[in-house]
């Protein structure tokens, strides 16, 4: 007999999300099983619903939000935005109602629950809000349709594909909350590699400094012996000298790698640093044939280290640059991200990250690109500044579309940081 899943089994089977058509084969079973599926695929019925909802979406839509915008307090301004957003949705839903195929309804649905403005609130009151369509629809259909002989059909249907529609929303609140829990789970889990690393790495740094100090003096005491050295002597020399400044790069990096949330945090005008950055790099990005370009929004100053905040956009431009070899668009965004926050994004039309390795990027040591041309270290200061600056960051790289770093700074709202 086979054995019972265990809890660590079951966690990994919820870690992975169904893909959307997995998701709507699963709540059609459902209904089919449940013997609710009165309408399964395209019908005569089916096409006479979407055409009276068609007909009368303009009414559907006013008693819509003459009921909920008391009901959920909603002002005039914003009611007027959802009136217009539900209509729109309205529209999907009876395109899928006319065609069972047509799935973008869901689609539209599945990703507003993850991060749309109908994750902001609370489930039930969506659903509050679909319930009440229903009700309408019900209503004009009994008002419109009181002598036709397919009245009943209608509203089996109705109460169906509101049926369905109930479905979807539960399940996909309830997967928009388990991917943000995975989030979460994930970040602590880097934070915490990180912080462990990091002190091992300030240890082995602070260790390996002394005799570095010994042999770089003992090169320079050699140089200053042996006036004129051979040259095959002078080329050794030269060779060590390089490849300790890369140790000596090295050590630097780890060292600010494992600096812990004490770093000195500043008022930083956010906008001058990038318009600087990329000054810096101009040569840079005509020898290489990529083209900068930024859109700048209002955001004030933010609270972070200035000094990290270079290395952090020196490094992610570097990296954006190096990932377009044959030239390409690099560009840089900020806007607000609410009162007390504010965003900047970095996306190159590069060649991108493969999703194996998109998940070890931030790791100390690890790199993507050829011996000797890097040391793994760049990302993870970058990591490190923002969060002990209190920030987030994230990577997306899609297939053929490039990479973008989106990273999230508090930013600095006192009074002395407006003037």
């Amino acid at each position: 007999m086979a054995e019972p899943p265990t809890a660590r089994s079951r966690e990994g089977a919820r870690a992975e999300l169904p893909t959307l058509q997995e998701h709507l084969g699963r709540i059609q079973s459902y209904l089919r099983g449940c013997g609710l599926l009165a309408f399964p695929g395209e019908t005569p019925i089916r096409r006479e619903l979407a055409r009276f909802m068609e007909e009368h979406s303009d009414e559907t839509a006013r008693i819509w939000a003459d009921t909920i915008g008391p009901a959920f307090e909603i002002d005039d301004d914003e009611l007027e935005f959802l009136a217009k957003d539900m209509r729109e949705a309205q529209e999907r839903w009876l395109a899928h109602i006319r065609d069972p195929s047509d799935v973008e309804t869901y689609a539209v649905l599945r990703n507003h629950a993850r991060g749309g403005f109908i994750a902001e609130h609370p489930p039930s009151r969506f659903l509050a809000s679909q319930l009440k369509i229903r009700q309408i629809l019900a209503d004009l259909l009994r008002r419109e349709m009181r002598d036709s002989v397919f009245l009943p059909e209608l509203l089996t249907l109705l109460d169906q594909a509101l049926w369905e529609r109930v479905l979807h929303i539960t399940d996909f609140f309830v997967e928009a909350r388990l991917s943000e829990r995975r989030r979460l789970e994930l970040q602590l889990i880097q934070s915490e590699k990180m912080a462990a690393i990091g002190q091992l790495a300030a240890g082995i740094a602070h260790e390996i400094r002394n005799p570095l100090g010994i042999i770089m003096n003992a090169l320079y005491d050699l140089g200053e012996l042996l006036r004129d050295p051979p040259a095959a002597v002078e080329e050794d020399l030269q060779i060590a000298r390089t490849e300790m400044g890369r140790v000596q790069e090295i050590i630097n990096n780890l060292l600010e790698f494992s600096r812990d949330g004490t770093m000195e945090m500043e008022s930083v005008d956010l906008n001058r640093t990038i318009r600087q950055t990329l000054k810096l790099m101009n040569k840079h990005f005509q020898n290489s044939g990529v083209v900068p370009k930024t859109d700048l929004g209002p955001i004030g100053r933010c609270r972070v280290s200035e000094n990290g905040m270079r290395q952090v956009l020196l490094n992610l431009v570097t990296n954006a640059v190096q990932a377009m070899p044959d030239g390409g668009e690099l560009r840089l965004t900020t806007r607000p991200a609410g009162e007390d926050r504010v965003l900047l994004t970095i996306h190159d039309t590069g060649t991108g990250i493969p999703p194996e390795r998109i998940g070890r990027i931030f790791d100390p040591f690890y790199t993507t690109k050829d011996p000797g041309e890097g040391t793994g270290l760049g990302l993870s200061v970058v990591h490190s500044v923002i969060t002990n600056a209190g920030g987030t960051l994230d990577v997306a790289s899609p297939d053929g579309e490039g990479t973008t770093f989106t990273i999230e700074l508090a930013a600095d709202t006192s009074p002395t940081s407006a003037s």
